[in-house]
């Protein structure tokens, strides 16, 4: 459109769009981009404004002027038609009534009239950036009409997520290539920009910006000798494209730059990301969308960076168990596997524990078994005990495939080798066939009573007073008051008399138990332990036992302190 535009139409053009009278003065500098210098076009009959940059002698003479240090700089159409409005600050195109709000604009930094620029990068970062024609306010002598409709305002150039002191920058270094791509990557996706590769191999990085075809930003690196280091040799951090043009799911935000973004909220186990929050989070930051799959799958790489992969947990199981007894005294671990060497079962007991439970709580276990939630899923079994002050003691705990017979066979079986079979030892849990029959197997000395919460969601009482009834008659102290009790639930509900008879009240009840209960009725204290590890049975297997050894080891420490402040 604008091939054969000559220096006398510009003229005549500037003056008509901008209502300027022809006694007006106009000195006009133009940056083309295909040169690394600028070109000054002056109206050489009439005399220069001052502070221009360049003598009349040396506009006369040449075109280039390389020493020129005050540039005006023009969006990509030099020509598109403004008019500006000096109160606000801003330009309209005026007199078009086919206009319409452009795709795109381009907003840059200020810059000091003094300093000279460089066409690759910017030394600051404006937070407000103004429009390119700002300083044409201490030219014009004319005030244009305010504009009726407000101008179309883009994202800046840098965005408020911007780091002044970025390490993307000429001459820097990284430990590897990987690394160098993350730090590109984040710094696109802050900037709101997106990339392409140009050129790649072991040892050269060359990106460049997606609009490529119009825009002069790239990057390029190479490796440092024959080590793993790249240093940054060229880099315009200059976008000359349309950035306000949006694509949706950011091409350059793979799983590793978002499981970097995420790390922070990753190491907190009590928050559940998903990946709608994931989405909704970094849209809010970066203003960037990125796909549900993308969410997910830097999600999945995140966690495993912080809590290493499911697989590699089982390997580093045997290490783990192989130094949790050589620190602490007394423990015991046992790993079971198949004839191919595929992990099965697990237990562990730390000596602390199993001193405890031999010379302080009272002879009364309580198990129970919850479900893993990782990738390999399986079950998780433990044993409390209680102490004098009716707080809980985990004994010991471990993994299996699910609660079948010889799962609870072996790891009771590892039990008993910790803390021996005696008469006086009860068990309470729930009526799980399998822990009936371990018990029984493994320790046929002790006696295995029911968690009498569970007994009562297997009868389905109909009413408030029929559940109330069915406590007193667990909590009855005297075979007479258990009786009375009974006779009544009897003609209120016969169906859950019948199913209670063939539980075996010794079994469920405190007045026939043949041991002390010590007041525990339920299995509520394995199930207090369960709801505290709910968040931590995602986590590999080496990370799930170590957890445990942590929390055990901080309510020693707690309890320790307490007792400490009697003294």
């Amino acid at each position: 459109m604008y091939d054969d535009m000559s220096y006398a139409k510009l003229h005549e053009m500037l003056k008509k769009k901008f209502n300027m009278e022809e006694d007006d003065r106009i000195n006009i500098s133009v940056r083309l981009p295909l040169f690394d210098s600028r070109m000054e076009i002056t109206d050489n009959e009439e005399s220069p404004f001052e502070n221009i940059g360049s003598s009349n002698e040396e506009r006369n003479t040449s075109f280039f002027n390389n020493n020129h240090t005050n540039t005006s700089y023009f969006n990509d159409d030099p020509y598109v038609q403004f008019e500006y409005n000096a109160k606000s600050n801003e330009f309209v195109h005026k007199n078009d009534p086919n206009f319409t709000k452009p795709e795109s604009s381009f907003a840059f930094g200020t810059y000091d009239e003094n300093e000279n620029e460089q066409n690759d990068c910017f030394d600051g970062v404006d937070e407000n950036p103004q429009p390119f024609l700002h300083k044409l306010k201490n030219f014009m002598t004319f005030k244009p009409d305010i504009p009726e409709t407000p101008l179309y305002k883009s994202k800046p150039l840098i965005s408020t997520h911007y780091k002044k002191d970025s390490e993307v920058k000429i001459g820097n270094t990284f430990d590897n290539k990987e690394a160098l791509d993350l730090a590109v990557r984040l710094k696109a996706i802050q900037e709101g920009y997106q990339f392409v590769s140009q050129r790649t191999d072991p040892n050269r990085y060359e990106r460049k910006c997606y609009h490529f075809k119009e825009c002069a930003w790239s990057i390029h690196a190479k490796r440092w000798g024959n080590t793993d280091l790249f240093q940054i040799i060229r880099m315009n951090d200059v976008h000359t494209c349309p950035k306000t043009q949006t694509y949706p799911n950011h091409r350059n935000a793979n799983k590793k730059v978002i499981a970097h973004i995420l790390n922070p909220k990753l190491q907190d186990n009590r928050r559940v990301l998903k990946g709608k929050d994931i989405q909704h989070d970094i849209l809010l930051e970066y203003k960037t969308s990125i796909s549900y799959q993308q969410a997910w799958r830097g999600k999945d790489y995140g966690l495993d960076q912080i809590r290493g992969s499911p697989y590699e947990s089982f390997e580093m199981l045997p290490y783990y168990c192989y130094n949790l007894e050589r620190k602490n005294q007394g423990s015991v671990t046992r790993i079971k596997t198949d004839d191919k060497g595929v992990f099965e079962m697990l237990f562990i007991a730390l000596g602390a524990s199993i001193r405890t439970f031999l010379n302080y709580l009272r002879p009364l276990l309580i198990i129970d078994a919850a479900h893993l939630k990782g990738e390999y899923k399986g079950t998780n079994l433990i044993a409390v005990g209680m102490d004098g002050n009716n707080q809980i003691m985990p004994v010991a705990f471990g993994i299996c495939k699910g609660e079948t017979g010889p799962c609870w066979s072996w790891w009771m079986s590892v039990l008993k080798e910790c803390i021996g079979d005696n008469t006086n030892l009860l068990f309470i849990s729930d009526r799980h066939a399998a822990i009936a029959l371990a018990v029984r197997n493994e320790f046929p000395l002790a006696f295995h009573a029911v968690c009498c919460r569970h007994l009562m969601m297997n009868l389905s009482l109909k009413n408030k007073k029929t559940k109330g009834l069915f406590w007193k008659i667990c909590k009855s102290y005297t075979p007479d008051e258990f009786t009375t009790n009974m006779n009544t639930l009897l003609v209120v509900q016969p169906d859950a008399y019948h199913k209670l008879c063939e539980a075996g009240p010794q079994r469920w009840s405190r007045a026939h138990c043949p041991l002390i209960r010590y007041n525990y009725m339920t299995s509520n204290s394995v199930e207090s332990v369960n709801a505290c590890t709910v968040l931590t049975r995602k986590l590999p297997v080496t990370k799930l036992a170590e957890t445990y050894r942590a929390m055990l080891q901080d309510w020693y420490f707690k309890r320790q302190e307490v007792a400490g402040s009697f003294i």
